[in-house]
């Protein structure tokens, strides 16, 4: 079933066309299919010939199969000027279940309960107080996820499994499915070496700490040191590709940490409003728009765009302390926000 999955999925790729209406759509939707292409080929590297005596590869195809149908949506929705389509997380117990439909609060057999995304055989299951379809997946794991942690055993730099729940706000901690490689948490000093998605293509590299520190980053030496101070615990610094398959970070801090690595698909897109704090990245998708920006606190902030390759583009704002201002902005693009207070940004 699954390998007929892939193969019918190859068909669709292979017959999609698309005559974009201007430039930037087109390099979006060129994107999204390249991206479509390169989740086909993880499929099927991870599928055939091996599903029926590897469970972890099984399950890594149909993830990858599930990222691919959502890029080549995309790529559709941009050609035809239509608003992107969400992507529909695995249901939590096991992808091979099916993409989640709803919410639903779940205890697991040791700890507390707490929100996951199900499909809608397991969110009936779970309403009539009934387990989730039986798989041989120990409860409480979901795909790509590390085994629980225990504190006491596990070193300073270790791959580490995300936090209970769903959907977070963007840049709190990894999103939902990440790999252990890509991600990684510890206590004061320490280093992680975080393995890129695919070396070919670039990401951003997301680093939170919970007091003053400092993060190095060997090998990049316009981002190589950034400190944080007691207003600035967030770094997000876009990695062009290299041809590495690994970034190695070195955190020197008293309190926790967590790092990882952040795909393209997984930045977050402006709608209308966006407020935050610290740096940011974020992704426009529609067309000429004036956006206004708003700063409260010292420092200076800034805006610029980023090239689909993470490269420093076009310069489009700059203020010092609480300031106000504005940009226009001509169609899709990537903006990277430099900031160390608090801003608010809204599209008019």
């Amino acid at each position: 079933m699954l390998e007929a999955d892939i193969t019918a999925f190859g068909e669709e790729l292979a017959r999609y066309e698309f005559v974009p209406d201007d430039q930037g759509a087109a390099v979006l939707t060129l994107a999204d299919y390249e991206r479509a292409l390169d989740t086909y080929e993880r499929a099927k590297r991870n599928a055939l010939g091996d599903c029926g005596r590897n469970n972890q590869q099984a399950e890594t195809a149909v993830l990858a199969l599930e990222e691919g149908r959502h890029a080549l949506a995309c790529a559709q929705a941009r050609a035809a000027g239509m608003p992107l389509p969400k992507l529909q997380l695995p249901c939590f117990f096991d992808p091979r279940h099916g993409p989640s439909v709803t919410r639903v609060s779940w205890k697991p057999p040791e700890g507390e309960p707490r929100p996951i995304d199900v499909c809608a055989a397991d969110a009936v299951r779970l309403k009539e107080n009934r387990p989730p379809i039986a798989t041989g997946r120990p409860l409480g794991r979901g795909p790509d996820r590390a085994q629980p942690k225990d504190q006491s055993a596990e070193p300073v730099g270790r791959p580490a499994a995300p936090a209970p729940g769903g959907h977070r706000r963007p840049y709190r901690i990894w999103p939902p499915g990440t790999p252990v490689a890509q991600c990684a948490e510890g206590r004061g000093e320490g280093k992680a070496r975080l393995r890129r998605p695919e070396p070919g293509r670039p990401v951003l590299l997301v680093v939170r700490l919970d007091g003053p520190g400092r993060v190095d980053l060997p090998g990049f030496p316009a981002s190589r040191s950034v400190t944080a101070g007691s207003s600035l615990r967030r770094m997000i610094v876009p990695l062009p590709a290299d041809g590495s398959e690994y970034i190695g970070v070195r955190i020197r801090t008293s309190g926790p940490w967590r790092a990882w690595l952040h795909p393209p698909q997984h930045i977050p897109v402006l709608e209308s409003r966006l407020n935050s704090r610290g740096p940011y990245v974020f992704r426009y998708t529609g067309g000429p728009a004036t956006l206004m920006l708003r700063q409260h606190g010292s420092g200076t902030l800034r805006l610029h765009e980023l090239t689909e390759a993470f490269e420093t583009g076009l310069p489009l704002f700059t203020g010092n302390g609480t300031c106000d201002g504005q940009t226009r902005l001509t169609g899709p693009t990537l903006i990277r926000v430099r900031s160390s207070g608090n801003w608010h940004l809204t599209l008019q």
